[in-house]
């Protein structure tokens, strides 16, 4: 196996432990393994790559889907994949990374600003900090200010519309050999169920196989001498008349629906003046009253714990944070009829570098507007969860009643399994008997996978041995997440625990063994009460 090859699943690896699988779904355990032993699941990737066919036969993904909601009452169709196979898909596209960015309109023309392949080994990111959202509002303000109208639209349900057929050729045209491409394929069909289309939401792997599908119509617009600039399925295109902004919106939407079988988003689809748009730019000079949500908006929060100056960084962070009053601007959105997601998010993930009385009077006000914050809710409970050691103990228990409630009570909140997901996270951080009985009755209730894997491990960390050795004997009937979830947390168990893995030890498979290995050293060696979620 060649260096490169190697490279990339050492890319691959510490791009998962340090970003994540998904910005859909709560990181699964798995994510814990792939940051504390590397090796072994890099010494995974190797078998797997030497011998494909028989993994994939053996040992086919077994991925997760969910409802992901989109504002109040919409939703799209995610997919968590298998982690190891999660792994495999990635290390295969960041070999064909150089390929896909190359044939890509160059990053210096200034027009597509999403997800440009820089990958940094020593941090593991994948894209250039540089290129993204902010810089195409940037790029997108200054055009807006040389033309008279602009089109503002985007691709209807992006990812899972993606044709595979349509991929397959543009992956085809990249000419890399070795059989990458065809893998890459195979993988896809198999998440998508043997459908003809569909990428998983969330991924880095997706995105920029995403980016290589419209790179055909970038170029197309380029060739028509359009004026635009693009992230993601976002299009901003800029005309000198009204007419002109309308034939462009003619000219696109047949060349993504003829091409690439992608129409635009509707609702979303406008024709403004220049004047207007830039009065709507994220980025534009704000009226006084909302002078501060959109200044807070131009603060980037991004924050790297792994960073040798991680201590500065913070404090510049918390000191920036300090010019906001950030209670006032998330009571303003609380007021709206319907919050406003993007500045709500950045209030939200603000919330982490306030006092910690501030951080209270936030959870609190958060935890009373749940059905206001809907859209967010994700992000609501990452706040909460990233906030609860500086609670008091009084907020740490209405967080657990609010919480158990929402699931007790059947609450349309917690119809969605991805919000109960998120909620499982911030309950796991304080036990009760009354919160360990509902989760018992939502393991029994529950169809989704995610749902009972995270709650055997909240199981385990807060040593409810009981209820750990009444599953064992349901080991067999478990679905692959479960099971790994199960090989961690039975070494609550001591001796039976021990019992039982001597007895299961032959029937696991190589990716179980890794779990297991890597339970016995960072789980069975300290308190599985620290037990990481």
């Amino acid at each position: 196996m060649g260096d490169r090859v190697e490279n990339s699943f050492r890319l691959a690896v510490k791009n998962v432990a340090r970003f994540g699988d998904t910005d859909v779904f709560p990181f699964p355990i798995e994510n814990r393994i792939f940051e504390d032993r590397p090796d072994l699941i890099q010494e995974q990737l190797k078998a797997v790559h030497h011998s494909f066919d028989e993994h994939l036969s053996r040992y086919a993904p077994v991925n997760q889907s969910a409802l992901a909601p989109v504002g109040y009452t919409g939703f799209r169709w995610a997919t968590q994949i298998d982690p190891l196979w999660n792994a495999y898909l990635l290390s295969m596209v960041i070999e064909l990374g150089p390929s896909i960015e190359a044939a890509r309109l160059h990053v210096n023309r200034g027009i597509v600003h999403s997800y440009r392949f820089a990958p940094d080994a020593q941090s593991g990111a994948l894209f250039d900090p540089a290129h993204g959202w902010r810089s195409f509002q940037a790029q997108s303000i200054e055009h807006a200010k040389q033309f008279q109208w602009v089109l503002v639209c985007d691709v209807a349900d992006f990812y899972s519309r993606i044709y595979h057929h349509r991929l397959d050729n543009a992956l085809l045209q990249l000419n890399s050999g070795g059989g990458i491409h065809q893998r890459i394929m195979t993988l896809l069909q198999k998440f998508s169920n043997n459908a003809s289309y569909g990428l998983p939401v969330g991924g880095p792997a997706s995105r920029l196989l995403s980016e290589l599908v419209l790179n055909r119509t970038d170029r197309l617009l380029v060739s028509d001498g359009l004026c635009f600039c693009r992230f993601a399925d976002d299009y901003h295109i800029f005309a000198k008349t009204e007419e002109d902004a309308y034939r462009a919106l003619v000219y696109i939407s047949e060349k993504l629906l003829v091409n690439e079988g992608l129409s635009l988003q509707k609702m979303k689809t406008r024709i403004m003046s220049s004047r207007e748009f830039l009065a709507s730019s994220e980025l534009e000079d704000e009226d006084a009253e909302q002078a501060d949500s959109a200044s807070l908006l131009r603060l980037s929060l991004q924050f790297d714990p792994y960073s040798p100056n991680a201590v500065e960084d913070y404090e510049i962070l918390r000191s920036e944070i300090a010019r906001f009053d950030i209670n006032g601007l998330l009571t303003k959105e609380l007021r709206k009829s319907r919050v406003h997601g993007p500045t709500t998010r950045k209030i939200i993930q603000a919330i982490k570098f306030l006092p910690s009385l501030q951080k209270r009077d936030a959870v609190l006000s958060m935890l009373r507007s749940l059905d206001s914050l809907a859209p967010v809710f994700g992000a609501v409970m990452l706040a909460i969860r990233e906030a609860f050691s500086d609670l008091d103990d009084q907020t740490k228990e209405e967080v657990g009643l609010v919480l158990g409630g929402l699931i007790k009570s059947d609450s349309h909140l917690s119809k969605i399994d991805l919000n109960i997901a998120y909620a499982l996270r911030v309950i796991a951080l304080r036990r009760s008997d009354e919160l360990e009985a509902i989760l018992a009755q939502l393991y029994r209730s529950s169809t989704s996978e995610v749902i009972r894997r995270d709650i055997l491990l909240i199981m385990a960390k807060w040593l409810a041995s009981y209820w750990i050795s009444d599953r064992k004997s349901y080991f067999h009937s478990m679905g692959v997440w479960e099971r790994r979830a199960f090989i961690v947390s039975h070494y609550l168990l001591g001796d039976e625990g021990r019992h039982w893995r001597n007895h299961v030890k032959d029937e696991l498979t190589p990716f179980e063994l890794v779990v297991r290995d890597w339970a016995s050293q960072n789980v069975a060696g300290r308190s599985i009460a620290e037990l990481p979620l």
